[in-house]
């Protein structure tokens, strides 16, 4: 499995770069927001890749950073999901803002991505509601753990939305308070946005 490649970009297009190491130039698909991140041609630059293996051809995908890596490979265990629709959903939306809609349960938003139907939606948002928040806190994005699961959820979901921590943690309590104990992270999410 090719896991990193890193060397000089002689090539780059929105969606596709070619990187040349030790003499070899390897074609890696790109997201268009990875595409955007590209330096000049002629600069060195790393990736994190994962290789697609079919019967006719091998495929590599690019990412920049891990998170993208890791939405990715969760998408493509996803049911009707293809490493193409997973490289076009992070091409229309970022990888923090797909995040908080799976952690907020917003299949109706997911499903305004180009190409995802209401069903898709659903069971992007069903299977990877878990792993979505342990993305989120492998990001660097923790919250402690002495909170409530859904308290805890729901500070994610505002990291995912680039509130930092006190602020984060702090919007959550005041929103426990006024909701109450053992209320469910979307009602905390919403009320927590208004006292940042």
């Amino acid at each position: 499995m090719i896991e990193r490649l890193r060397g000089l970009l002689v090539h780059k297009a929105p969606l596709f770069a070619v990187v040349e190491c030790g003499g070899v130039g390897y074609g890696v698909n790109v997201s268009a927001r990875t595409g955007e991140m590209l330096p000049s041609e002629g600069s060195e630059i790393a990736f994190l890749t994962h290789l697609v293996v079919r019967e006719d051809s091998l495929t590599i995908y690019g990412f920049l950073e891990n998170r993208e890596k890791e939405l990715f490979l969760n998408m493509i265990e996803v049911n009707g999901i293809g490493p193409k629709m997973a490289q076009r959903i992070l091409s229309s939306i970022s990888p923090g803002d797909l995040l908080s809609l799976i952690v907020m349960n917003d299949s109706a938003g997911l499903s305004k991505i180009k190409g995802i139907g209401k069903k898709t939606s659903e069971m992007l948002v069903l299977a990877l509601k878990d792993k979505a928040l342990s993305i989120s806190a492998t990001a660097g994005e923790r919250s402690s753990v002495s909170l409530p699961f859904a308290e805890q959820e729901a500070v994610l979901a505002l990291h995912t939305l680039g509130v930092k921590d006190p602020g984060a943690k702090k919007a959550v309590e005041k929103a426990s308070e006024i909701l109450g104990r053992g209320t469910d992270a979307s009602k905390l999410i919403a009320e927590a946005l208004k006292h940042i």
